[in-house]
């Protein structure tokens, strides 16, 4: 197609070039874009600050934390948690001291229309005014705000990630293995491997899976888990015994493979924007 065919206004089709040029100037419709290794977060990098762990924690679902960063996080729920509580209480003393000066004034009614000698037979018919429109100039028909009702606040704190209840003592401590330091002069932070497998002394990174055991904090390989550690369900290295539940597969970022889907992080992110009906 020629220039000229691409920027023809003329033309009573929006075509694919004007769309896609819309897309990128105006903001019009869902644009996407292919998450690379570079956006990627890594394996052992927090899931709050993106930065490398110092004192990693992990969640049940394999969620990597920094401990200050998940301590902060679930003591800023506490805290607001601790807020709503004391609003619903103080809700709650309004409603009951409420509700005893109703009773005390309705007794003083029947008491009143007790001893009156005239009885009162005409009915009152309330008037709806539900059906009447909001009138700003005039006062009976102004809408008024009526005080929001403080609901029960939920007294369980949620992992931010998955949104699942989160407790304190379900965070388990996990102990990575260094790579022996043969770069001179190389930060550790900048090094491209900085953990091993312990027991296969492999590499850990993004392209393998890697799993914890719960109750020494170890990270080991998946295919360490299943060929030395899975039949007998024995500690490799303390010669603990371990359950099921005590193997925590570890989350861990993609790597920009098409193949990298599997590791359950979503490689395409996408942001919505105006659509505009065209033919």
């Amino acid at each position: 197609m020629t220039r000229h065919g691409k920027n023809a206004t003329a033309s009573a089709v929006y075509s694919y070039h004007e769309r896609k040029k819309d897309t990128a100037e105006g903001e019009y419709g869902t644009q996407s874009a292919t998450i690379n290794r570079d956006s990627a977060r890594n394996f052992d990098c927090c899931c709050l600050t993106l930065q490398p762990c110092q004192d990693p924690v992990c969640t049940p679902e394999g969620y990597l934390y920094e401990r200050e960063a998940i301590l902060t996080n679930l003591l800023k729920q506490k805290r607001a948690i601790a807020k709503q509580e004391k609003a619903y209480a103080k809700q709650c003393k309004e409603k009951s001291t409420k509700s005893g000066k109703d009773l005390e004034s309705e007794k003083f009614l029947n008491a009143q229309s007790s001893s009156s000698a005239i009885k009162v037979n005409e009915s009152v018919t309330p008037v709806d005014n539900s059906k009447k429109l909001n009138n700003f100039w005039v006062n009976n028909l102004q809408g008024h705000a009526t005080k929001e009702e403080v609901r029960k606040p939920d007294t369980k704190t949620y992992c931010p990630i998955t949104n699942k209840p989160l407790r304190l003592k379900d965070l388990v401590t996990v102990k990575f293995t260094e790579m022996p330091q043969d770069e001179a002069g190389t930060s550790f932070i900048c090094k491209e491997s900085r953990y091993m497998c312990p027991v296969t002394h492999d590499s850990l990174s993004n392209a393998l899976t890697s799993v914890v055991l719960k109750p020494t904090g170890n990270v080991i390989t998946l295919d360490c888990y299943d060929r030395l550690v899975k039949n007998e369900m024995v500690e490799p290295l303390t010669g603990d015994k371990l359950k099921e539940r005590d193997v925590i597969m570890l989350k861990r970022g993609s790597t920009g493979y098409a193949g990298a889907k599997n590791t359950g992080e979503e490689l395409i992110a996408k942001k919505k924007g105006a659509v505009l009906m065209a033919n």
